[in-house]
């Protein structure tokens, strides 16, 4: 089940370029006056539907990453652990700041410090844009595609903090879209950007788009895959072997609807199969029970999939804020680089 939302703040770098924008930042942060050291003000939690409102990815990732990392520990190291090795003699060009000047006071010898070095993780987010994604059945709410775009941000905006690299991949009918991994302000931008324009596409194939990654990733990555899944479940898991054979992790998010998981609707209606435009009345009530059994088997045999492989596997529902992402790529980010 996905962990409940965490508490909620706003950094001051954020922009407030705008009456709009400082009533929405406002309402996030919420109106709470000075108090004592002994005493922090409570946060309001984060709301969903006003990180929707805000008006680019960039900013809502930003707000999503923060919101998660706050009350945590934050290392000022970057790429690096803080676990000291050894002392060497310092040459010419080491930077002064690593001197460990009161070792110099003793022995009148200069020595720089020197710390185990953690290998950089390089981070592969991969985007299903089906047209299956292009879903929310509630107004004015993130879809999936929207949804599953946030909870990627985010890992991305993680990443690039902790000096880890990070790419894109887009799932279409072939691999639509890819971004090697980098770790710059730069490239974040470019990853964005990316992310952020690509619409969703009538025919895709996941399973085949996971391949061609495959084909072109360094060995030994992080492959985080958003996506609803819905796919043929024997295609999938042979890519998903594929991707452990070359060594990579695999982190599942399953990004649901709520209709989608609970389907609790009491009325008839016409409902329209978003890729292949097949129309079918069903009667909701009617076929709820079996419509749950069958799609709590299917997720059940796609969780099966992701864990057999050595893969973890979350599912997302697009009424929570996707914290519980953000939290499987730090775990795994501390397996990766223990």
């Amino acid at each position: 089940m996905p962990t409940p939302p965490p508490i909620f703040s706003v950094p001051p770098p954020l922009p407030r370029t705008s009456p709009a924008m400082a009533a929405i930042l406002d309402r996030l942060v919420g109106t709470t006056p000075a108090a004592p050291r002994v005493a922090p003000p409570r946060r309001a939690p984060l709301d969903l539907q006003l990180l929707a409102d805000l008006p680019s990815l960039a900013l809502r990732s930003r707000c999503l990453v923060d919101g998660f990392l706050s009350g945590r520990h934050r290392s000022p190291q970057k790429g690096s652990s803080v676990e000291f090795a050894e002392y060497r003699d310092y040459q010419l060009g080491d930077d002064l700041r690593r001197v460990d000047w009161r070792l110099f006071a003793r022995s009148d010898r200069l020595h720089v410090k020197q710390y185990e070095e953690e290998a950089q993780l390089r981070v592969f987010t991969v985007l299903d844009a089906s047209a299956s994604m292009d879903f929310t059945s509630r107004k004015s709410a993130l879809n999936k595609l929207d949804f599953a775009r946030l909870a990627l941000a985010g890992i991305a905006t993680l990443a690039q903090r902790q000096g880890d690299a990070f790419g894109l991949g887009v799932a279409g009918a072939e691999l639509a879209d890819f971004l090697r991994a980098r770790s710059t302000s730069a490239h974040w931008q470019t990853f964005i950007g990316r992310l952020e324009n690509f619409r969703a596409q009538k025919q895709t194939a996941l399973a085949h788009s996971l391949e061609a990654l495959a084909e072109i990733i360094p060995r030994r990555s992080l492959v985080v895959i958003a996506s609803d899944f819905y796919e043929d479940l024997p295609a999938l898991e042979a890519a998903l072997s594929r991707l452990r054979y070359d060594g990579h992790d695999l982190i599942g998010l399953q990004v649901l609807d709520p209709l989608e998981l609970d389907f609790d609707l009491d009325h008839a209606g016409i409902w329209v199969d978003a890729e292949s435009g097949v129309r079918q009345h069903l009667d909701a009530p009617a076929v709820r029970a079996g419509y749950l059994q069958r799609f709590r088997q299917f997720c059940t045999q796609l969780e099966e999939q992701f864990r057999a492989v050595g893969g973890d596997f979350v599912q997302l529902r697009t009424d929570q804020p996707p914290v519980a992402a953000l939290a499987s790529y730090v775990a795994a980010r501390k397996e990766r680089t223990r």
